[in-house]
């Protein structure tokens, strides 16, 4: 049986709903950081980059989240250009 190519990876509905997830929240905190509310952004921002990657509140990864998966990174590399959207005035 043939191994699969790790390039040969199809953009899923969870994939893109995870980018334009970041990109809302990239936006937002963009928007709250260029109004003076930088510490919201920052808190929002450190939030959304732990939960992404699966961090507990206590600090551990869950054993689902060990294993390598794209939906995080669609989600963080969105929610930085959504960040640099939101600060343009």
């Amino acid at each position: 049986m043939p191994s699969r190519s790790t390039t040969d990876h199809h953009i899923t509905d969870i994939d893109f709903l995870a980018a334009i997830f970041g990109v809302i929240i990239g936006v937002l905190a963009g928007y709250a950081s260029e109004h003076g509310f930088r510490s919201v952004a920052i808190a929002g921002g450190v939030l959304f980059i732990g939960l992404s990657l699966g961090v507990g509140v206590n600090g551990t990864m869950p054993g689902v989240h060990r294993k390598r998966r794209r939906e995080p990174w669609y989600a963080l590399a969105a929610f930085l250009m959504g960040g640099a959207l939101g600060t343009l005035p």
